[in-house]
């Protein structure tokens, strides 16, 4: 998958996720996440690789019993989870 259509689903599950804000910290933790995800994806260093994919694991597990109410971060994760695969 090309980097820029990554780096559209990674917008589309941030902006998603700024609608539920006043849900909790865990909202804005996974905001900040997926930001620093994109960051890393622009400067792919070995380091910031490893970050992305550890951050990538994280959100997974956390997401888990709310995957049907935000389905965009929910494909978000399942092709960054694919990245991270091939990286």
């Amino acid at each position: 998958m090309p980097e820029d259509e990554l780096v559209k689903c990674i917008q589309d599950a941030i902006v998603l996720l700024e609608n539920y804000r006043s849900y909790g910290p865990m909202v804005e933790e996974g905001i900040a996440a997926f930001k620093r995800i994109n960051e890393c994806m622009v400067k792919p260093t070995p380091e910031a690789v490893e970050e992305a994919k550890t951050l990538i694991s994280q959100l997974k597990r956390e997401i888990g019993p709310y995957r049907s109410m935000v389905p965009q971060v929910s494909i978000a994760l399942d092709k960054l989870s694919k990245w991270s695969e091939d990286h």
